[in-house]
């Protein structure tokens, strides 16, 4: 599941059309959650897809409409999460598109946990997969909840990688300078 409903106000157009590579940001999740995955869904704004014409993968996922966007990242990810089944979701922010393949590969498999995320230098990242329990946690957490603070509730696996994009967040202008210049 990638999350891409937010109105990217310090970066002053939409996230999901930063570039890595060739690709948007929202196409290269696509393509690694699609290589991982059996579905993969999208969870926009609504009217956001007039905005994504860059985007050339969308069609190969499932677009989820999160109708009340403005609340935050948390009902963006109980929006999508109301939306898939299945015993584990693998999910991010569209603003991680950076991380390796190998990385997303590696957490997708899950693990003994409830809960497993990379860690970078002992610092934990995105993607996160998490077994059904937990997204059934998320999914009743109060709108002034923070997932973070759920996820943390249950027994975490850490899967320590080689790759410092799973901590490094493209939020603004200069975010993305710094990935690009630590990353490429």
């Amino acid at each position: 599941m990638i999350l891409a409903a937010g109105l990217s106000r310090r970066m002053g157009f939409p996230k999901a059309l930063l570039r890595w590579g060739e690709e948007t940001y929202l196409d290269r999740l696509i393509r690694l959650f699609g290589a991982v995955c059996p579905e993969v869904v999208v969870v926009l704004r609504p009217g956001a897809e007039e905005l994504l014409g860059e985007c050339q993968r969308l069609g190969e996922a499932r677009v989820v409409y999160n109708a009340d966007a403005d609340r935050g990242q948390l009902s963006s990810l109980q929006t999508g999460l109301s939306a898939v089944a299945g015993e584990a979701v693998l999910f991010s922010p569209v603003d991680y598109a950076h991380v390796r393949e190998a990385t997303v590969r590696l957490v997708a498999a899950g693990g003994p946990g409830m809960v497993v995320q990379p860690s970078f230098e002992g610092r934990h990242g995105h993607p996160v997969w998490v077994r059904r329990a937990v997204a059934e946690a998320l999914l009743a957490t109060p709108a002034d909840g923070a997932a973070r603070d759920v996820v943390r509730t249950f027994a975490r696996s850490f899967v320590e990688v080689d790759d410092p994009g799973v901590v490094m967040d493209a939020d603004d202008p200069e975010g993305y300078a710094a990935v690009r210049e630590r990353l490429t």
